[in-house]
Formats: C-alpha cells, structure tokens, sequence
C-alpha cells in the first residue's frame, strides 16, 4: 500500500470518527448550559438534575434535561420542549436496558414512568444518571408509602 493511499484512508477514518463523536460532544455541552441556566433560575430547586433524551418515536429522542423537583418531575428539552408530571400522578416506574418499542440499548439505560391517566414518560439516560434516578425515585416511593400507611381511613380493617 503507497503512502498517499494509507494517509487518505486513515484521513477519511478520521473524519468519520468526528462525525460520529463531534455531535454527541455538542450535545453535551448544550445539556450542560442548559441545566446550569435552569439551577440559576430556580435557585437551586431541583433534588436531581441530569442529561436525558425524551423519546418521542421509536427512533427519535429529543436531548435535553431530566429534573425532580419536590413534587414533579421535569423534562427540559434544548429546543423548547417542556413535559412535567406530578409526582402524585406516577403510578409506575420501570427502568432498564429495554425501551417499550422492543428496542434493547447499549451503553443507555431507559427509565419510564406510567402517569395515573394512562400514557407513559420516557427517557434514555447513561447508566449513571439512570441509578441515580432510582435511588431518588425509591427514596421517594418509600415516603409516599409511609405517608398512606399513617393515614387512618374509617370503615377499614
């Protein structure tokens, strides 16, 4: 192999590196913006901030930022998309590797929460932020089900 062929092979490898690492670097580091500019505005009122993408489609994830606050949890996208579900409305949690299109993920988890009135919240996390999320989550489980035991309802037994 001639040298001329070996650089302009090794040039193109990295070039198409870069357009698969580039993005996602970019992306990051809007995420990150983002969630700064959102602990500045709410003065620090989120008890967990990370990186998330909300699914929308079986292939497309808007990037954005997953918070909980005291009583919702909050997806702040990077173009403007806003979903909030109350934490009184989750009725399930489920996270894992698997999506609910059947699509199994590699190196991202997936956490999805059943709202009351039927539909679901999804999101694609690293495996980081994704054990994060269920330690809060179960933290929180635990007190809403220790406040409904405390609660003394006539007629039961």
């Amino acid at each position: 192999m001639s040298p001329a062929v070996f650089y302009a092979a090794a040039g193109l490898a990295l070039i198409l590196v870069g357009f698969a690492v580039v993005p996602r670097l970019l992306l990051n580091r809007a995420q990150d913006r983002l969630a700064t500019r959102l602990l500045e505005s709410t003065g620090g009122g989120f008890r967990l901030l990370t990186r998330a993408d909300l699914v929308t489609g079986e292939r497309r994830r808007l990037p954005g930022v997953l918070g909980l606050t005291a009583d919702a949890v909050v997806f702040e996208g990077l173009f403007g998309e806003r979903e909030v579900l109350a934490t009184s409305a989750i009725v399930k949690i489920i996270t894992g590797r698997r999506m609910s299109s059947g699509r199994t993920l590699v190196r991202r988890e997936v956490l999805r929460l059943g709202r009351s009135g039927g539909g679901e919240l999804e999101v694609v996390l690293t495996p980081a932020s994704a054990g994060a999320w269920r330690s809060h989550l179960g933290l929180w489980a635990i007190e809403e089900r220790k406040a409904s035991a405390d609660t003394v309802t006539p007629g039961r037994k």
